[in-house]
């Protein structure tokens, strides 16, 4: 009977560590408005959905951009996420909105105020916890973001043990989680006990495995690159993340659903990935992209995004299925990085992105690392059919 009770015991517990290795978050941008429906959501994919943004750019505590449109569609987003037992978190933050949150994190008086305006939120809209994509702590996002090299990172500890501490009190104790979206690189140079104590503050750490490459650089690249030898990728984040104390099972690894388009300076159609391209002046990406300047922020250059969302690459005539081109595009498949790319030889753009056979690739290597699993940015930028989430989920 002893024997029989252990092994139900240890039968529970492999199931639980199963089904805690199956967690898939996306992003949900509020900006979205009729753009992307809620309803076009699968639920029974998706473990987590973090409505995007509330932003830091004046004082201690976060706001909506838009409150009538929080107030319709978290409410229904929410709505529709507990039907069928997915969560959803508030992300505050995000690369133009993460101006104070430095200032804000940098004492205690000011820190209790974000916590409690979370907690309200939480109480009001019957979230299940707290996002925060502060970018960065310690380095420069968003050229107007207030950045405290020496104590940021610290002070992020801080306000993730003094949240966890209020959550716990506040509602059943872990019954709310904290997460952070996490750069690639983790916090080198950071003591070990600032971040072991991220760590264990956080329910996860959803790693931002993408934007490696884009316009930004003199030269072409992969976006979201599974291993590279020249720069950050999905296998050095789960490193750098593991060895300052996150244990893997705090960890997703980000997917990008969307591919960035750049101007080659010379024809590409040798299949080197790695070329000369025009920099800081991306063309205009897909039927959404728009020409955009940061209305919190002056110093940040306006322009195109040059962003390409999958599903936009099917309907608009890139792609012809998930895994070829339409002429004029060609696709090609770089083995180092794992990632497809296409490039145009009339209009010299290259676009690097993500589709079902490198976004398998990533999964592969999430569940080989024991991974919590993985964080998608973002939920509107699939298919019709959902391939990049079927790949994601497989």
């Amino acid at each position: 009977m002893i024997f029989i009770k252990t092994l139900g015991l240890l039968l529970c517990l492999i199931f639980a560590l199963v089904e805690g290795g199956n967690v898939v978050v996306g992003y949900f941008p509020n900006w979205l408005s009729d753009g992307f429906q809620i309803s076009s959501i699968d639920f029974t994919k998706y473990t987590h959905i973090h409505y995007a943004f509330a932003i830091m750019t004046e004082g201690n505590t976060p706001q909506w951009t838009d409150q009538s449109n929080t107030d319709s569609q978290l409410a229904e987003l929410v709505s529709a996420a507990h039907k069928l037992s997915a969560k959803v978190l508030i992300s505050v933050g995000g690369w133009s909105g993460s101006i104070t949150f430095s200032t804000m994190a940098s004492s205690a008086s000011s820190r209790k105020e974000f916590i409690q305006w979370n907690i309200d939120q939480i109480k009001q809209y019957d979230t299940d916890g707290v996002d925060i994509d502060w970018e960065y702590p310690g380095r420069q996002g968003a050229g107007c973001n207030v950045v405290d090299a020496g104590s940021d990172v610290a002070n992020l500890a801080s306000l993730l043990e003094e949240l966890r501490s209020e959550l716990d009190q506040e509602f059943d104790k872990g019954s709310k989680e904290i997460s952070i979206a996490g750069y690639v690189g983790g916090f080198p140079g950071t003591s070990s006990d600032i971040t072991e104590s991220i760590g264990k503050s956080v329910t996860r750490v959803n790693m931002m495995t993408y934007d490696i490459n884009g316009a930004w650089n003199p030269q072409t690249g992969p976006n979201a690159p599974l291993q590279s030898s020249n720069g950050s990728n999905f296998v050095s984040a789960i490193a750098a993340w593991t060895k300052s104390g996150v244990p893997a099972s705090k960890l997703t690894g980000g997917l990008a659903f969307y591919g960035r388009s750049t101007t080659a300076k010379e024809d590409m159609s040798d299949g080197n990935m790695y070329q000369d391209q025009v920099t800081g002046d991306p063309p205009k990406g897909d039927s959404y992209d728009a020409s955009y300047q940061d209305p919190y922020c002056a110093k940040d250059p306006g322009g195109f995004s040059g962003i390409w969302r999958f599903g936009n690459m099917l309907s608009q005539g890139l792609l012809d299925t998930p895994l070829t081109a339409k002429e004029p595009w060609v696709r090609y498949w770089d083995e180092e990085s794992s990632t497809p790319w296409l490039f145009n030889s009339k209009t010299m753009v290259f676009i690097s992105y993500d589709d079902p056979k490198s976004i398998a690739t990533k999964v592969s290597k999430a569940k080989s690392s024991g991974l919590a699993g993985v964080m998608i940015w973002s939920v509107d930028g699939d298919s019709s059919n959902n391939d990049l989430l079927n790949a994601a989920t497989n």
